[in-house]
């Protein structure tokens, strides 16, 4: 039988007000959530004396100089990332880990700075020394059951929204409920977070959390990290986790800067993405046609000659003519690649493709076709961030989705769309995937971590489309097809044996 606590009595969460002034106010009743408003309360106090506990022994240095670790001492070109969005995306983990985790290490002294406190000890040792007997058994059982825990990568398993979050440590295997209230609104089962999960007082806490979620596209690099430490025999326990801790933050901090840099982007044939458009004065439009028309290889030129339009004498005055090949780079699903569209207009003939080289190419293959019946006359070169700029563009391009919305409540092009899918679906499992280390997943599931990295991936790519039904559904059949040609059973909760 639960004891009822008095309206008037003082708050069991250690706030210091009374019960009906603070947790009856938020409806925090039961025994699990009070011991957690409790020990967030403890977390809050902490926080800010432990920093500035750390500022009275070392003095304003020791925060520069833990930052610098904390960043694995970076050389100049990273230094300059220490004073943007990356820094202030990074604190949330830094600060718990400043006070936890952090010792003064003068030997050597690789960052030229010298402080006065003692060497080899946390902020929070030092603290709780300090402090003594006048430190409360909350405060000091909350030190004792974080400090030094290292941060590691975990999975999420299992979530109650608004209550508690099942995690897996990736690394260990180990895992732990936490109570989390704000964040279990925001992560969902496959989802990876990196930081630290402690057990205090038997309630399952996060105490220093990175700030977004890291899809599980990238759990295979965690997985080649895990089959490093485990290589010489070591089980992954929370002393190997501190002594490789340089190592899983270096993993996070890469991870990082890839999910926040823009990639590169490409085209299917590898060259940088750029929009060229080439124009040309012509002689003839229907003259222009008739030579260049042999540049679409999926559509036959009687076809074509449907769509043109033609002025009162039956000539024609505007074209339009994809330029294409046959085949589609990585995924044979695909039969065709469209290379550029040439747009004939009267006197006028506009080229546009999405790199130099393609640029280049379709020059040469106009003034090779057209001779002297086509004069050069401008080519316009754009940048993607010039494109995503431009109003009109994006306004087109706005249109072109909604077209390709209502172009999917076709049944005959779904059903199309979902035979491109199953067919790239069926190569998938016999592609060499980066993330596989350039194994193909059929490859890598000989080995149960292979099997876990291929599972990351189909878990990553059904996320696709997930605001478009449609797509969502082919989605999710062609990974289901995956798992079934490779013979893989998708576990009821992801993570090693």
């Amino acid at each position: 039988m639960e004891t009822r606590i008095g309206r008037n009595a003082p708050c069991p969460c250690g706030s210091g007000k009374k019960y009906k002034k603070c947790c009856l106010l938020r409806k925090v009743t039961t025994p699990d959530e009070l011991d957690y408003r409790r020990q967030s309360e403890v977390y809050d106090r902490l926080s800010d004396r432990l920093v500035q506990h750390a500022e009275r022994v070392f003095g304003q240095s020791a925060v520069s100089l833990a930052l610098h670790e904390f960043w694995l001492r970076p050389d100049e070109e990273d230094e300059a990332e220490l004073d943007g969005e990356r820094l202030e995306r990074n604190m949330p983990l830094f600060w718990p880990w400043f006070v936890f985790n952090w010792e003064y290490d003068p030997d050597p002294l690789e960052d030229g700075i010298e402080l006065e406190g003692p060497s080899g000890r946390t902020v929070a040792e030092l603290y709780a020394q300090e402090q003594g007997p006048k430190l409360d058994s909350f405060e000091r059982g909350f030190i004792e059951a974080v400090n030094r825990k290292p941060y590691t990568f975990y999975e999420v398993l299992e979530v109650e929204p608004g209550r508690r979050i099942l995690l897996q440590d990736v690394l260990s295997g180990s895992r732990i409920s936490v109570h989390e209230h704000a964040g279990s609104h925001h992560v969902k089962p496959s989802d990876i977070v990196f930081g630290r999960a402690v057990i205090i007082d038997g309630i399952g806490m996060i105490v220093g959390l990175g700030s977004y979620v890291i899809p599980p596209g990238r759990k295979p690099m965690i997985i080649d990290l895990r089959a490093g430490l485990k290589a010489g025999g070591l089980t992954v326990s929370d002393e190997v986790l501190n002594e490789f801790a340089f190592e899983i933050r270096e993993l996070y901090l890469n991870i990082d800067r890839l999910l926040f840099t823009s990639p590169k982007m490409c085209n299917t044939d590898g060259d940088p993405m750029e929009i060229h458009k080439v124009v040309y004065d012509i002689d003839s439009a229907e003259a222009a046609f008739e030579k260049l028309v042999s540049l679409c290889v999926t559509t036959k030129a009687k076809e074509l000659r449907k769509n043109v339009e033609r002025d009162a004498d039956g000539h024609i005055r505007r074209a339009e003519i994809i330029w294409d090949r046959k085949g589609y780079k990585g995924s044979p699903g695909l039969t065709s690649t469209m290379l550029g569209r040439i747009v004939i207009d009267g006197g006028r003939l506009t080229a546009e493709v999405n790199s130099a080289r393609r640029a280049k190419t379709i020059r040469r293959k106009i003034e090779a076709k057209l001779g002297t019946c086509a004069r050069f006359r401008i080519e316009e070169i754009r940048s993607l961030d010039g494109m995503m700029n431009d109003e009109e563009l994006m306004g087109r391009a706005a249109e072109h989705s909604a077209e390709q919305d209502a172009l999917m409540q076709n049944p005959e092009l779904r059903r199309h769309m979902a035979d491109i899918f199953r067919k790239h679906w069926e190569s998938w499992v016999d592609m060499q995937i980066p993330a596989l280390g350039g194994r193909t997943p059929r490859d890598a599931i000989q080995s149960s971590d292979g099997i876990e990295a291929v599972e990351a991936l189909l878990a990553e790519a059904e996320r696709l489309g997930e605001n478009d039904p449609h797509m969502r559904e082919i989605n999710r059949d062609g990974t289901r097809l995956a798992r079934e040609l490779l013979g893989l059973t998708k576990p009821s909760l992801p993570g090693h044996k």
